[in-house]
Order: C-alpha cells, then structure tokens, then sequence
C-alpha cells in the first residue's frame, strides 16, 4: 500500500489500512518505508533505469535492517546496566549472541509491525537505561519515553503492555514524591503526539477534510473532528475484542505463548527464563528484590508482556519478538560461558535462520519478480495463488495511470487457505468470463505449492482443467501443506504414475526422478498455465 502511494503503483490494500475500519496508523509505517522508496524514486529519476521488484525490496529490507541496530544497542546498554557480567565482556557476549538469534537476521529485516514495535520497545528501554545513568534531565527522558510510546501504541496497541513495566520503573524510580511530575511532563508530550497521529490518520483515510475546515468556525471545526477523527488504536481494540474476528485468524490454546511459541523463538533462553522465574518466586523477598532489582525488572519485563498476551486466543510467535533484546542482555554470559548452552544455540539458529529465511514460503517473491520481468505488452495475465501467504501486489509494479486497452496487466487473485474446490470454482469463473475481455484472451496461471502437484492436477483435471508446469521455484515449503511420504519415497502403483503422465506433458512425475530431484520437486513453488478442455 505504501510503495503505491510513493511509486504510484497498483496494489492491494491490507484488510488492516481498509479506509471504512482502519485498525493499524499509517504514520509509523510511512516512517520506515517513505525514504528507502523516495530514494529509489529519485535514484531511477536520475539514471533513467526502470524501477524492479528486486531493488524496491532490497530497498526497504536494507533499511529495516539499519534501524534494528537499535536493539543491538539496547542489549548491550542494558547488559551492562543489569551488572550481567562475566570477566567484563558482558556486552560484547550479549551482541555476539544477539548477531546469531535468527530473529535479529529473519524478522528483523522485514517490514512486520512487530519489527517496528520491536525497534520502539528497545528505544524505550534506551531511554530508560540513560536516565538511569542521569545522562538525560526528566523533562527529556519524559518527552522519549512518551513519543515513544505513543507511537508504538498507534503503531500496535499491544506496545502498550510491553512499555508497561519500563515506564513504571522509570516513573518510580526517584521515588513517589517525583511521580506525579514525571506522570504530567508524559501527558504534556502524549497528548499533542496522539492528536498529530489521529489527525495524519483521518486525513490519509479520508474521513477528514482540511480545507473544508478553513470555511467553518471554530465551534463547526471541533464538532466535525469529533464526528470524523480515525482513532486507529481505538478501531484495534473494538475489532479484537469480537470473538468471531478473532476467529477468522485462528484460535489458539492460551498456554501456546508460553508451551510454543517462546521456546520457537528464543529456545534457551526461554529455560533461563522460566527457571529465573521460578526461583524468584520461591525467594520473592524485599532484600532479595533489593539486590537483584535491575535483573527481577528485566525478567518482569518479558514475563508480563507473555502473561497479558496469553490472555488473547489469537497467538502468533511474531507478537514475541520485542522480547529478544532483554532476555539475551540477561542471559547472554549464561550461554557464552557454557560450550554446550552455546553449540545448540548455534544449532538452533542456523535452522531457524534456515527454515524462516530461506525455506518457508519462499518461493512466493521469485514468482512474482518472474511474473514481472516477463509480462507481456500484447497479453493480460490473470494469476492465481493457492496455499500461500496473499501474494504482495505492488511487486507487479503496474502503474496505475497505465492505459489497460493498449497495455499487458496482471492480475493477482490469493486463495490462500481455500479449499481446492474454491480453486476449481474461481478458476471455472475465469473461464467463463475470459469472453468479456476487451483484449485476447488471457493468459491464465495457478501458483501453488508443489507438494499438492499430483493431487492439485487430478482434481482439476476431473473439473475439464489441464495445468501444465511452466515454471518451478525452489525452495519454497508450507507447514500447512507439507510433502506426503508416499509421494518422496513415491510408493505408488504404476497406473497412478501414467494417469500422471497423461494429465501433464512437461515430463513433471515424480517417479522418474531421484530421491534427490524428488525432494527439489515436492519442495518448490509450481507455476502452472490453465488449459480449459
């Protein structure tokens, strides 16, 4: 959506940035894709060169990856601020392990608002060291803290419980008696923050007029913003609160945070944790908590933002990541110091930098750059993609002030988690209104994963649909749709090889390949060109 309002370019609007029911504010996106895409802009303005696919993702990535050197800081700050250190290399152990976290290589340089609401609750926890080191006055360190968490909060109300415990510390540390200033000075920054954020909101989303309001009262004015102002956290938290919304993403058991997903993302640290956790409680004391109080509001600090978001049923292990700079600035020498703490540490982020970054529905952005690079100027394409995520349209790149009489577009059609009888039914639709076209007719594809191959051919064909491999992207695997063993080890009679055969010409069956090419096969994305028989 944003490339489109930068470069011009057609896209689709994501169901959170819907205009009748934005729940998501465009102002902290904008802050981090706007330069990266101007620049590309500028840069092609200049040279004369054709915008890709690949650079305006290339783009965008990179700098995502620049702005998370913030949490490199922030766990080193709060390394040594917290006293974990072992022979003074506290910091230095706590970056090593921070660089080989697959969350810092993985989701740390993409676009994810949890990545954004990552980078602001390590700025928060900056702030919060520095003041505690008196390198900033009150009135500074309120006016950080409080853009930042407004910000985060319109950025993703769940911020909210993540900057809950660092806050409070920060407001109590100088005792009660200097709450109250401090709590001020914060409404002083918060309010103006939030009015400019809901303002910038309701005007992108068009539920605001500026200028009408140069032609009205003061009196009209404020009556009008009460009526049309987007408050976009608000519109989060009504929509998450509908159980059936919540629905439509996936229920999930309310220990899957804590059983699931914290051991997913951050493996060994997540057993330090609970064992930190549990100790704390037997020895929960007032001298204890004096000693250690800086480790117990580190360990507070990623213990009761699980414990609040445990309590939604819609549970992702995305929404943990802003964890990963506290638990590794506390545990960090705790891996270091033990050989074989730190081998499965290694292990176990070579896999998941493997599996997430490279193997995971990975062949989705190479389809859509080859879709790209090879449209042509005289045919529409019309693309469907099956059991993957919703393809992102604005790699297409097609301008929207293109004339589409004289001009080649593609079309892009996500059926993500559909069954393959809604896929046989959209495809029939096509067919059948391929002689409305004001063009030849054109070109029909499906883009789906290859470890459904033999059972998506079958059906379709059984509906008078032939799908021919065109073109095949690997790697690219779903845990959702996983390759059958029968089709790996191909177990199967020889019948249901040449009924194969006979459905698909492009010599594409598993049984005349080895077990290698087998794999590489049932691991990959499939484009394949409709026939209607």
């Amino acid at each position: 959506m944003f490339v489109g309002d930068i470069l011009n370019i057609t896209v689709v609007r994501a169901w959170e940035f819907d205009s009748t029911f934005p729940v998501r504010s465009i102002v902290p996106i904008y802050l981090c894709t706007a330069i990266p895409l101007l620049l590309v802009k500028t840069l092609s303005a200049w040279s004369g060169r054709v915008i890709s696919w690949y650079s305006v993702t290339v783009a965008v990535r990179l700098t995502v990856a620049l702005l998370s050197l913030v949490t490199d800081c922030a766990t080193m700050r709060l390394a040594e601020w917290a006293g974990r250190l072992q022979f003074g290399r506290g910091p230095v152990s706590a970056a090593v392990v921070m660089a080989t976290s697959y969350i810092s290589l993985v989701y740390y340089t993409r676009t994810f608002s949890n990545t954004l609401e990552s980078f602001l609750f390590a700025a928060l926890l900056c702030a919060v060291v520095s003041r505690s080191h008196k390198q900033i006055s009150d009135h500074l360190s309120a006016f950080v803290m409080s853009t930042v968490i407004v910000v985060g909060v319109f950025n993703r109300p769940t911020f909210i419980v993540y900057a809950a415990v660092p806050y409070l510390w920060w407001l109590f540390s100088d005792g009660v008696h200097r709450a109250m200033a401090k709590a001020m000075n914060s409404v002083v920054t918060a309010v103006p923050v939030s009015a400019v954020l809901i303002i910038c909101d309701s005007v992108y989303f068009g539920n605001l007029d500026i200028n009408y309001l140069n032609l009205v009262d003061v009196g009209d004015a404020m009556s009008i913003l009460r009526r049309n102002l987007t408050v976009t956290p608000l519109n989060f938290v009504w929509y998450n609160v509908q159980p059936g919304n919540l629905a439509e993403h996936g229920i999930h058991p309310r220990f899957t945070h804590w059983v699931v997903n914290m051991p997913l993302l951050f493996n060994v640290l997540t057993v330090y944790l609970l064992y930190d956790m549990f100790w704390f409680v037997l020895a929960a004391g007032r001298k204890f908590i004096s000693v250690y109080r800086r480790t117990v509001m580190l360990i507070m600090c990623c213990s009761i933002p699980v414990c609040l978001l445990s309590i939604f049923p819609h549970q992702e292990p995305r929404f943990l990541i802003p964890l990963l700079p506290v638990l590794v600035a506390v545990y960090a020498c705790e891996i270091a110091s033990r050989r074989g703490m730190a081998a499965f540490w290694i292990v176990a982020n070579i896999a998941g930098g493997l599996f997430y970054g490279f193997v995971h529905q990975a062949g989705v952005v190479p389809c859509l750059g080859y879709l790209q690079q090879t449209q042509s100027s005289a045919v529409d394409r019309y693309v469907i993609f099956w059991h993957t995520y919703t393809a992102p349209q604005h790699l297409m790149l097609s301008s929207r002030t293109q004339d589409r009489d004289h001009t080649g577009t593609t079309s892009l059609t996500s059926l993500e988690g559909n069954s393959v009888e809604d896929l046989i039914h959209h495809l029939v639709l096509v067919g059948g209104s391929r002689s409305s076209w004001n063009r030849e007719k054109p070109e029909v594809l499906v883009a789906a994963s290859s470890s459904e191959h033999r059972y998506l051919v079958r059906k379709t064909a059984e509906a008078g649909i032939r799908l021919d491999l065109n073109r095949s992207f690997w790697p690219h695997l779903s845990v959702e749709h996983l390759p059958n063993v029968d089709d790996v080890s191909c177990r199967m009679s020889a019948g249901n090889c040449d009924a194969d055969n006979d459905d698909n010409d492009d010599d594409d069956d598993c049984c005349d390949k080895t077990l290698i090419e087998r794999i590489i096969f049932l691991t990959s994305l499939n484009l394949y060109r409709v026939t209607y028989v």
